[in-house]
């Protein structure tokens, strides 16, 4: 049998739909791992911020209380840092400096330490330069 010209080609066999159903499927499946991991992260990030924010707060409030002789007040900040930080209060002669470290855990992975520092000069009357 002889073809003529213009005749109609055989149609190519199909990819039945399993096969393609199936690759959607792993799409599906590494599109939510990432997305789920993005915002595992983003959610982290936005951790760090709001524990420093609150570190930095501490820190300065502390610093301030302190150099006007309220150690009641100075107290109050120092119970509103964040779980487990650690203060540091270095009394100086022309003022106060103060330190606030909070170990972080991220994401079960590590931690990472974040830090705040402020100083604050003594008011009149108050510090090491009333003492003389």
């Amino acid at each position: 049998m002889t073809r003529q010209r213009g005749a109609a080609r055989p149609a190519a066999p199909r990819l039945s739909a399993h096969g393609q159903r199936g690759m959607v499927t792993v799409e599906l499946a590494v599109g939510m791992m990432t997305t789920t991991l993005l915002a595992a992260t983003l959610a982290a990030v936005v951790l760090l911020g709001v524990v420093q924010s609150s570190c930095g707060r501490t820190s300065s409030e502390m610093a301030r209380q302190l150099a006007r002789g309220d150690a009641v007040a100075a107290t109050k900040a120092e119970n509103a840092a964040p779980v487990g930080a650690q203060t540091t209060v270095v009394r100086q002669s022309d003022g106060v400096g103060v330190r606030v470290d909070v170990p972080v855990r991220i994401l079960g992975i590590g931690g990472i330490t974040l830090t705040a520092q402020n100083w604050a000069a003594w008011e009149p009357g108050v510090g090491d330069a009333a003492e003389r």
